[in-house]
């Protein structure tokens, strides 16, 4: 990713992109996304592209499509996109048919890591980039996929 592609984005951009650091389900579907998600995985795909060439040129055996498959996974950008907007469980379980459970796993380990990701910028100084990763973690921690428990 070029330098600066967080500070680019809204929080929901950013929890978005950041799904697909995320090892999870893959989706049997084809990928359609959103205007405004499909620029920012264009540049993490090339970022990845770029590591895998440079693994290559220092001698190490990488196939360089593979590599940028297994790295970026953005099967559930739409999802966690709508659902940082707003939108119901129901309607984004509606979306993919990778199942319920895969989804609330991902979300909650993505939780994890924009609040990993805030620790990092505000220890290099980034309170802007700190406010979003706050606000895309926020925008995730409702509803059943982050009750403590399904048997209330």
């Amino acid at each position: 990713m070029k330098p600066g592609t967080f500070n680019d984005l809204d929080q929901h951009q950013i929890a978005s992109l950041a799904s697909c650091f995320i090892p999870g389900d893959k989706s049997n579907e084809q990928i359609q996304l959103r205007a405004e998600l499909a620029k920012p995985l264009k540049q993490l795909q090339e970022s990845a592209k770029r590591i895998a060439e440079i693994q290559r040129e220092c001698k190490l055996e990488v196939n360089v499509d593979e590599y940028v498959e297994a790295s970026v996974r953005p099967y559930l950008m739409d999802v966690i996109y709508c659902w940082s907007k707003g939108a119901s469980f129901a309607e984004v379980i509606q979306m993919t048919d990778i199942f319920e459970g895969s989804i609330i796993r991902l979300a909650r380990r993505l939780d994890e890591f924009l609040n990993q990701l805030k620790a990092a910028a505000h220890a290099v100084g980034e309170s802007d980039l700190e406010n979003k990763f706050t606000g895309a973690s926020e925008s995730l921690r409702r509803g059943i996929m982050f009750a403590n428990s399904l048997y209330l």
